[in-house]
């Protein structure tokens, strides 16, 4: 599947089961949120507050994709600042990754 995505097929990473062992009720909303922000797109830490009910709640939101576990099936790189800056990316190679996805996103047609 990976193979698939990083040659720009189109994949399904939404039918993944994810264990949310240890994950509080809020995270699992805005995981759940992140997992919908479509391949190519970006969503602000702000509006993904607000898209789970607590629009005060920005910095919560960073807490949850610097935890996240699981990069691509929740696709945390598609959250940014709202300056439109990419901050903050937990997995390997930080920002330039996060910008290297964002990137292969936008150059393909895919539905993830």
């Amino acid at each position: 599947m990976l193979d698939r995505y990083f040659n720009g097929d189109s994949v399904q990473f939404d039918s993944l089961p994810i264990d949310g062992t240890g994950w509080t009720r809020l995270s699992a909303k805005i995981y759940q949120c992140c997992r919908q922000v479509e391949s190519g797109r970006t969503c602000t830490y702000k509006e993904l507050a607000r898209r789970v009910g607590r629009p005060g709640a920005s910095r919560a939101v960073g807490a949850a994709m610097a935890r996240n576990r699981v990069l691509l099936v929740i696709p945390c790189h598609r959250v940014i600042a709202s300056s439109g800056r990419l901050q903050g990316f937990s997995g390997p190679g930080g920002i330039e990754t996060k910008r290297a996805l964002l990137e292969l996103e936008q150059r393909c047609d895919r539905t993830i």
